[in-house]
């Protein structure tokens, strides 16, 4: 019989691509890992790693199994959902990972309303950039990820992932000091998400899109950050609505710009969604604490 805790640490292994950050993410030592991997292959009876270059890589066999591993969790899930659906109370501990603007602006309002009407709900919060989230939820460390999409720059999908969509948010582009032509946008400096995710991509490209190509000088995944240089007059930035929690905008020391082009102006925004796994998306406490989050975002 093969040994399913160490059968799960085959599938974090595919998921993080090195021992060496399978075993960051589990908080082991390496040599625990490849140990643990060993013992597997002799249980198997056929190898399951190879080396490629200074790579470890599944054998097709390996990625077989992961393929019934991930099989097996989902129905364990289900059927720790239907018992749970059995139970006269709505109780459990659900895992949250969400970016720190949408936590900042809904997490703390959701939490009071669930604990008034499901106090046997606990709700394990991790502040997690949304690759960063979609990752946790893969490898079961979350319950619930929240990710933001942007115009034409689509998630990656998969047919064991349920997304709901909680909001739309609205992102606006602010600027340090008024300008009496577009093209002065390509002479002033611009704080942006770092470079190679989503955010970064889609902002480059409407800035293209716009007719300049932007001058990034600020790189940093807060955009409350980005606010408080275009505040400061050092920056321009694209802002979401979320950023500024309820504020007004400090518009006495920032500019709101609005392109010319209405389809451009009108394509300002991204959508926010809750993704969770088929199966533990069944979970009462998963379906209530979802409810009550997109009753406080709408």
């Amino acid at each position: 019989m093969l040994d399913f805790k160490r059968l799960t640490l085959l599938r974090e292994l595919k998921l993080r691509g090195s021992i060496a950050a399978t075993a960051r993410v589990l908080g082991i030592s390496a040599s625990a890992v490849s140990q643990q991997l060993a013992k597997l292959e002799t249980e198997a009876g056929l190898p399951l790693l190879e080396q490629v270059g200074r790579n470890i890589q599944l054998t097709p066999a390996a990625r077989q199994l992961v393929a019934r591993v991930d099989e097996a969790v989902t129905v364990l899930e289900g059927a720790a959902a239907e018992l749970e659906a059995r139970s006269n109370r709505v109780q459990g501990v659900i895992r949250f990972a969400a970016f720190g603007t949408f936590a900042r602006t809904y997490l703390p309002e959701t939490l009071r309303r669930l604990s008034l009407v499901y106090p046997d709900v606990d709700v394990e919060f991790t502040q997690l950039e949304p690759f960063e989230a979609l990752d946790a939820l893969a490898s079961r460390r979350a319950d619930i990820a929240m990710v933001d999409e942007f115009v034409h720059i689509p998630r990656r999908t998969d047919e064991g992932l349920v997304r709901t969509l909680v909001t739309r948010d609205r992102v606006d582009i602010y600027l340090p000091h008024p300008i009496s032509d577009p093209i002065e946008l390509g002479e002033l400096h611009w704080a942006f998400e770092p470079r190679g995710t989503d955010a970064y991509l889609w902002t480059q490209r409407f800035c293209r899109r716009l007719g300049f190509e932007p001058k990034v000088t600020f790189d940093s995944p807060d955009p409350r950050l980005h606010y408080e240089l275009v505040a400061a007059g050092v920056a321009a930035a694209f802002l979401p609505h979320m950023v500024f929690h309820g504020e007004i905008p400090t518009l006495g020391t920032m500019t709101r710009w609005v392109p010319e082009d209405a389809e451009a102006e009108q394509a300002l925004f991204r959508d926010i969604y809750a993704v969770g796994r088929r199966g533990s998306n069944l979970r009462p406490a998963v379906k209530s604490f979802l409810q009550i989050l997109c009753e406080v975002a709408a």
